[in-house]
């Protein structure tokens, strides 16, 4: 899942997207082996890898939310020297 950066983070941030698809893939995969696993130092360990991932995903949606409200502000501030 290769893209390139389009240099415009206006609500086109590629890296951001990828990043969460990543994480949220990893924690998935993570909690489909540990639902499975027989070892319940491995499944704890799963588990853990999974919530530490759910933690990351999280950590993404939030900086993109705080990155939404900036441009939105930015772009009212500079409609209105318009």
């Amino acid at each position: 899942m290769k893209q390139d950066c389009v240099h415009s983070c206006k609500g086109l941030c590629n890296a951001l997207e990828v990043a969460e698809q990543r994480e949220a893939q990893a924690a998935r995969e993570y909690r489909d082996y540990a639902a499975v696993c027989d070892y319940p130092d491995v499944r704890e360990l799963l588990e853990t890898l999974a919530r530490e991932r759910e933690k990351m995903l999280a950590l993404l949606r939030e900086k993109r939310e705080i990155l939404t409200v900036k441009f939105s502000t930015l772009d009212k501030i500079n409609e209105s020297f318009s």
